[in-house]
């Protein structure tokens, strides 16, 4: 049995043995009739097609060690994750709007989780060369991928908030209130929905579970003192990133709302 870096080398016999287990969910569809061994059998050729296509990607990219190829790929991942990210959006009809929607998500991605990603890359890893895509890469798609699920998140949950409080935000800015004024409430319940998965994951960390970039680094042979460093890194960027994320899809998720005079168009106009 072969090592590489300080890792067991799997094998595709092991790989092989390894599904073994997923004859547990099989059983268990066959038995209760939960018609899930199609999907299963999809999702388990999915994973291992875009893996392996990662996989290689990623070998031919770290060869390259270009700063272009490395900022191309990271757009690329902004853009599948902001266009999965609004299979979470519920309540909405028009296409023209979820369009809009996905350009708030993958612009909000961009500036939120690649600005957090180049701060924890040049300032605080600093590694040699700086754009050594080993660390740019992983860290990149960390950050993305929870950005992802913090973004739809806020936007589902503002969406939800204005569609309940419709009356009330009509209220306000008859009375005098700014759109920000009479949004506020709304505003504010969406941040924390977007916010506390992360915060709940901190509160456990270490105690529950330990986070995947640790399990792997460990399994890598690296220290678990040294691996304990990277995954706070990651998760005090990962709760930054998704604020920003968050905050910034709010923003402008909140604009389509709302005419320049602080008019409120309810959801049902809008899609019109």
């Amino acid at each position: 049995m072969s090592t590489t870096l300080g890792s067991i080398e799997i094998s595709y016999a092991q790989m092989a043995i390894g599904m073994v287990p997923l004859g547990i969910v099989i059983l268990l569809s066959a038995v209760y009739r939960l018609e899930l061994i199609k999907s299963l059998v999809i999702a388990v050729v999915r994973a291992c097609v875009q893996l392996g296509i990662m996989g290689y990607l990623l070998v031919w990219v770290f060869a390259q060690d270009n700063p272009w190829v490395i900022s191309l790929l990271l757009i690329i991942m902004v853009a599948f994750a902001s266009q999965a990210s609004q299979r979470a959006l519920k309540g909405i009809s028009s296409k023209k709007i979820k369009f809009k929607i996905i350009k708030i998500l993958f612009a909000s991605i961009a500036l939120g989780a690649l600005s957090v990603l180049c701060y924890l890359q040049f300032v605080v890893v600093r590694p040699e060369p700086l754009w050594e895509g080993k660390y740019i890469i992983p860290l990149g798609g960390m950050l993305i991928a929870q950005s992802m699920v913090a973004g739809s998140l806020a936007v589902e949950r503002l969406r939800s908030e204005f569609e309940a409080r419709a009356d009330e935000i009509e209220t306000l800015l008859a009375l005098g209130a700014t759109s920000a004024e009479a949004s506020r409430e709304s505003v504010k319940v969406a941040m924390t929905a977007a916010l506390m998965p992360i915060i709940n994951s901190m509160m456990v960390l270490g105690i529950v579970a330990l986070p995947g970039m640790m399990s792997g680094q460990i399994l890598a042979g690296v220290s678990p003192l040294l691996a304990v460093r990277y995954q706070l890194l990651i998760f005090f960027c990962i709760a930054a990133s998704a604020a920003l994320v968050s905050w910034l899809s709010i923003r402008m998720v909140r604009s389509l709302f709302f005419t320049r005079d602080d008019q409120f168009i309810r959801l049902e106009s809008l899609q019109n």
